[in-house]
């Protein structure tokens, strides 16, 4: 593992059992991340993102393990995360945090915003005094943009982009190097997305954060990440920096997912690329490429063939048998069932 690399995803897993009958056997698994590999660099953002359901929130709080994984290493500055007990574990938190969704759902209604950010810092220890873990409060309340006296308040007393503010200060109170960016914009209006960008920009260069910022809306992916990994059906089918894959997408699938997103110029007319048919079932994914029933560059082959994640020697990694560094050495069948 390289020196600079903060986090080391390997082959990670994440498959939920499916019930059924009186005696709730187990008669399959949706594959909500199959196989997934990454890493991810001190100060970097890196961007995930794919249509919704593909895995990505699967991604990013198995990291954290606030789901466990199936299989597959999680490795945080060289430590093993998945092999971690309860008490490594709380001594973990306090360096990965996450920002979640929905800033509605995610804030406790019963206690003030300034309860809640003292209750953290003082059951991590990070404050001795009562004093120092309210000015603490307030610096936080300051460092995201909201007044110090707003401590008071309850959550339903602030707009969303106020209670995403108050997300992240929740997310910095413990002082973390990275944090899991839930797709921390797509609930708010366009006009506070931009705000809440910049916040975690300026947070990141101020703090040397390094951030998954995972989401569906690939025009913030372009203006915050240094590279970007594309999601289909649980696995990664695309990876570049974020210029290379703006400018040059390879994969059918990131190019009908390019070919989507507004043009601020109207003059300026993308060759729109419309998927036919639904997104298969993780539960029952399709042979050979997954992406082949949708594809609109489908070869004969995809259909029996599953290709592998291949390197171009420039680090732009595309999952797509049009490309030599992507054909198998085996032909076996990928989504074997989960162990």
């Amino acid at each position: 593992m390289a020196n600079n690399t903060l986090l080391d995803i390997r082959n990670l897993k994440k498959y939920f059992p499916i019930k059924r009958g009186l005696l709730s056997k187990t008669v399959g698994f949706v594959k909500a991340v199959n196989d997934v590999s990454l890493n991810i660099q001190h100060g970097e953002t890196l961007g995930l993102v794919g249509e919704s359901g593909c895995g990505k929130t699967t991604v990013g709080r198995s990291i954290l393990r606030l789901i466990e994984p199936t299989a597959g290493s999680v490795q945080f500055q060289g430590r093993e995360v998945t092999t971690m007990d309860t008490s490594e574990m709380r001594t973990l938190r306090r360096q990965m945090q996450i920002i979640f969704q929905d800033p509605y759902s995610s804030l406790n209604p019963r206690i003030t915003v300034g309860g809640m950010l003292a209750e953290i810092i003082k059951f991590h220890g990070l404050r001795k005094s009562e004093a120092d873990v309210q000015a603490r409060v307030e610096e936080l309340l300051n460092v995201v943009g909201l007044r110090p006296e707003y401590a008071r308040r309850y959550p339903h007393e602030f707009s969303g982009g106020q209670r995403q503010r108050i997300g992240i200060a929740r997310a910095l109170s413990v002082e973390p190097k990275f944090i899991v960016c839930d797709e921390p914009v797509s609930a708010l209006d366009v006009s506070i997305q931009s705000q809440v960008i910049n916040l975690l920009e300026d947070l990141q260069r101020n703090y040397g954060l390094t951030y998954l910022f995972v989401a569906h809306n690939l025009s913030v992916v372009e203006h915050i990440s240094d590279r970007v990994a594309v999601m289909y059906l649980g696995e990664i089918v695309e990876l570049a920096t974020s210029d290379e894959l703006y400018s040059n997408p390879k994969h059918p699938y990131t190019q009908a997912l390019m070919s989507a997103v507004p043009m601020p110029d109207p003059r300026r007319k993308p060759n729109r690329i419309i998927l036919t048919g639904d997104v298969p079932s993780p539960a029952n994914l399709p042979s050979g490429c997954h992406f082949h029933p949708r594809c609109p560059k489908a070869m004969p082959e995809c259909k029996v063939s599953h290709p592998k994640l291949g390197d171009d020697g420039a680090g732009h990694q595309v999952r797509c048998l049009l490309y030599p560094e992507s054909v198998p050495t085996t032909n076996a069948p990928a989504g074997a069932t989960a162990g």
